[in-house]
């Protein structure tokens, strides 16, 4: 690797976690996390209810299959959260007319008014996150993201 990128990588010399990009990702999304889990206890949520739901608002009707891979998590991890927010009554879920192998899961009235308490509590902690940014700069931080993502997708 070119050695532009020696002080940010672990087994070089120069290197300081401060300088650690993903030290600082999984620092910020586990501080996220946990203000966010606060703000939704109160409502008997937590972060992977919330995940789903609102995967399940961007592409309702969804599989279990195409949600884990919207959330990049297991299959056995996804279809235990989706059984615990069907029992509560925020989705439900149905056999697919085409393939009976494949189980569809629609948001419910109760599952959208639930997004909307999450919405509003999670506002407090985005604008939190973001004081002191400009809408450029987060664009910016989000398409370097997305870049980085797409380098180390399968």
């Amino acid at each position: 690797m070119a050695k532009k990128y020696n002080k940010f990588l672990s087994g070089s010399a120069d290197f300081n976690l401060e300088n650690s990009l993903y030290h600082w990702i999984t620092q910020v999304h586990a501080q996220y996390i946990q203000n966010v889990d606060h703000a939704l206890k109160k409502y008997g949520l937590d972060n992977s209810r919330r995940r789903v739901l609102l995967a399940l608002k961007s592409k309702n009707k969804a599989s279990v299959s195409d949600l884990s891979e919207m959330l990049i998590s297991k299959m056995s991890t996804t279809t235990k959260v989706i059984y615990r927010l069907r029992d509560e009554g925020l989705v439900s879920t149905y056999c697919c007319e085409k393939d009976a192998r494949i189980t569809r899961v629609l948001l419910t009235e109760k599952g959208q008014q639930t997004i909307q308490k999450i919405n509003d509590l999670s506002l407090i902690v985005l604008e939190q996150s973001f004081d002191g940014l400009t809408p450029l700069q987060i664009e910016k931080m989000l398409d370097n993201l997305k870049h980085i993502f797409k380098n180390l997708a399968p």
